[in-house]
Order: C-alpha cells, then sequence, then structure tokens
C-alpha cells in the first residue's frame, strides 16, 4: 500500500502540549509530522476547525537528547477516537522561522512559510 500524500510522512514520538483556553494546557503526543501538518494523540477531543497554540518537543535529527520546543498555531482537520484518547490531524502554521531547518530536517523537503 504506497502513500498517495504530497508529503512524507515521518513517524515521530515527540512531547507536546495544547493550550485549550487560558490557563488550561493539556499534555499531547505527536505521532505523525510532514511540513503540511501533524497527528497528535490528546485524552481532550479538539473541535473540528478550531484554531490552537501548540508546543511540539522536536528532537535534532543528529543527537536526540537536544529538544527544542517549538510554537506554532495549529488547526484541528479531523478527530478519531482511538481506544480513550483522540488523534487529531492538523495543519501548523505561524512558528518561528528559525525553527525551518529542524522542521524540514525531519520532512526530508524544504518549504516555505505560509
Amino acid at each position: 500500500m504506497s502513500d498517495s500524500r504530497s508529503n512524507p510522512r515521518s513517524k515521530v514520538s515527540w512531547r507536546a502540549a495544547i493550550l485549550l483556553a487560558p490557563g488550561n494546557i493539556v499534555a499531547a503526543k505527536i505521532l505523525d509530522f510532514t511540513m503540511a501538518g501533524i497527528q497528535l494523540q490528546c485524552a481532550h477531543v479538539l473541535k473540528e476547525g478550531q484554531t490552537y497554540q501548540i508546543m511540539m518537543e522536536v528532537p535534532s535529527k543528529r543527537d536526540a537528547s537536544q529538544r527544542t520546543q517549538v510554537v506554532c498555531k495549529a488547526t484541528v482537520r479531523y478527530n478519531i477516537l482511538s481506544g480513550n484518547e483522540y488523534r487529531s490531524g492538523m495543519k501548523y502554521f505561524d512558528f518561528a522561522p528559525e525553527h525551518l531547518l529542524l522542521l524540514q530536517s525531519w520532512a526530508g523537503a524544504p518549504v516555505t512559510m505560509e
């Protein structure tokens, strides 16, 4: 079975956090990463179409012990109930320009910021 995505997908296991509302931050885990989006797992259902601020803890490809906190915005495209947690597909954007090379190293393809 082939993956027809326009952006290569990387299976990852990164810690993350989602700002649901001011003062309400929940833990999450990034499962899949592309330069177009992420799939994350979280105990809370996220509202489809809603944009959240998230933080991804992205390791260096050269040294996994070196991690960078990448803060961005992400819009929920879908939710799937998986056991007692939810998997959400999200399109992320609005990250700091200095994180572009780190993100590209995981995606394997250069892109420009929107």
